[in-house]
């Protein structure tokens, strides 16, 4: 039995974001398959693959971890049209909303790209206050655009959409808004830290079915808690 190619997820991660802002939807993208795993059968046919990227080869986070990058950001620009689905994690967002540096530039090329040829849809996800830096990078602006993002936090993502199109930040664990047909574009925020796995738990069932979300579930012992799809 053929099963489709995998989606290619590309993470793009900056100094100071939170881990699991990043290693969380890792994890459960990770444990997508297309056949079930188990102890006999421990190899599957994923459903996405993963690539890492930064300005530095390697970057620290909130929790003083570094973590190193499959590719640097210029490659990752090469590449952008390849990839279905990019990864904005949160956290350390005043390093980079005052100088309005990367991921802010990555996102909107990502936004801008043409339709692919086979007409599937791409995705922006963020992360916590991720959503801050597609709020800077103008994505967030559109008729009937909702957002989401740490609860610290609903006021910033406001005042840094002010300007650049009506968005309704509610407070929800993840929002999925409609696919703008012009592009075939999807834009997902995500609450604070944990809710980035359970907008991924809602990726893997909106592309590999309920059935491909529920082992992932199972596998990684996570209670999947659901969002607003719109």
């Amino acid at each position: 039995m053929s099963h489709p190619a995998p989606l290619k997820v590309l993470y793009a991660i900056h100094p100071n974001m939170d881990t699991l802002d990043f290693t969380g939807p890792l994890e459960v993208l990770s444990w997508a398959a297309h056949v079930p795993i188990s102890a006999t059968s421990p190899n599957p046919i994923p459903v996405f693959t993963h690539t890492v990227t930064s300005l530095t080869a390697n970057t620290p986070t909130n929790q003083n971890i570094s973590i190193s990058r499959h590719i640097p950001i210029s490659e990752a620009y090469a590449q952008l049209s390849t990839f279905d689905i990019l990864i904005i994690p949160g956290g350390g967002s005043e390093g980079v909303l005052p100088g309005n540096t990367e991921p802010i530039h990555l996102i909107k090329a990502f936004a801008k790209l043409p339709k692919k040829s086979d007409g599937s849809v791409r995705t922006i996800l963020s992360v916590c206050t991720g959503a801050l830096f597609l709020g800077e990078a103008g994505v967030l602006a559109g008729k009937g655009m909702k957002a989401t993002t740490h609860p610290l936090y609903y006021g910033k993502l406001e005042k840094v959409c002010e300007g650049k199109g009506r968005v309704e930040v509610v407070k929800e664990r993840f929002v999925v808004n409609k696919v703008d047909e012009s592009k075939r574009l999807r834009i997902v925020t995500s609450g604070g830290v944990s809710c980035g796995m359970d907008s991924c738990m809602w990726l893997i069932e909106e592309t590999a079915g309920r059935e491909s979300m529920e082992r992932a579930a199972e596998l990684i012992q996570y209670s999947f808690r659901d969002g607003v799809v719109l």
